[in-house]
């Protein structure tokens, strides 16, 4: 705990003068930020449990599934041949995972200029696709109390995101944001059926296991994309290039140290 309490101290110590924090001076390490995010809300797990469905299938799944794992070393099955050799394998990708990723994370940067240069060299391939801004609100449909209010809730020009969320229903969209749904973004029976819905129009589908009430707001058209549209698509694209050279480039090395 002592160990624990003198390493928080140094961390905020760096934090508090910028060493973490300063672009260039470190490379955000995901794995570690995932952990210390992890940990950030592990106290806030007990509540959201009790307070969500599917929080609470996906616990008993993960319950489950851990028992099942451990019977499997009970009965030694941990000690096959096929078993060892199947962990050995899934333990290289994984190591090789780990292994790229943190020899990418030190690409270059794509700076402003080069992200314009790019938009403009291939302006055509930018487009904005046809989409919709909706409210998405969906509930498991062994949820009888939820599937009823959205049900009830659909047709109606306003939606009370607040009584729907009581009853049990999950926000999955909000129209008040700067989301657009495209068509690969959507189950097609919802995306088919969005054109013939008036705006503020409402109305439930079956999606699989769940239920969803579904409300059209505004509508954008396909057209070509603005370079401040395009800007962080470029910038990713540019970004994921960089990233493979650098790999490629270790790749390389270590050949050559290997004599191959």
């Amino acid at each position: 705990m002592k160990k624990m309490l003198v390493l928080t101290a140094v961390l905020a110590g760096a934090v508090a003068t910028g060493v973490v924090a300063q672009q260039g001076t470190h490379v955000l390490d995901q794995a570690v930020a995932s952990e210390l995010l992890r940990g950030a809300v592990a106290g806030q797990t007990v509540n959201a449990l009790a307070s969500s469905p599917d929080l609470q299938r996906n616990y008993v799944i993960s319950v489950i599934e851990q028992e099942l794992a451990q019977e499997a070393a009970r009965r030694g099955l941990n000690e096959r041949l096929d078993v060892q050799r199947a962990l050995m394998q899934a333990r290289f990708q994984i190591l090789l995972q780990a292994l790229q990723q943190d020899v990418v994370r030190h690409a270059a940067q794509p700076a402003d200029a080069e992200i314009q240069a790019s938009f403009k060299k291939e302006k055509d391939r930018w487009v904005m696709p046809e989409a919709y801004k909706l409210d998405i609100f969906a509930s498991d449909s062994a949820n009888a109390s939820a599937v009823a209010a959205l049900k009830a809730a659909a047709g109606l020009a306003a939606l009370d995101a607040t009584a729907l969320q009581t009853a049990g229903a999950r926000q999955l969209v909000s129209a008040a944001g700067d989301v657009w749904v495209a068509e690969k973004e959507i189950v097609p029976e919802v995306w088919k059926s969005l054109a013939s819905l008036k705006v503020g129009e409402s109305r439930t589908f079956g999606v699989q296991n769940a239920v969803w009430l579904v409300r059209r707001a505004d509508y954008r058209k396909a057209g070509p994309m603005t370079f401040e549209q395009a800007r962080e698509r470029v910038r990713a694209e540019l970004v994921q290039a960089s990233q493979r050279k650098e790999w490629e480039s270790f790749l390389e090395q270590r050949r050559k140290s290997l004599g191959l």
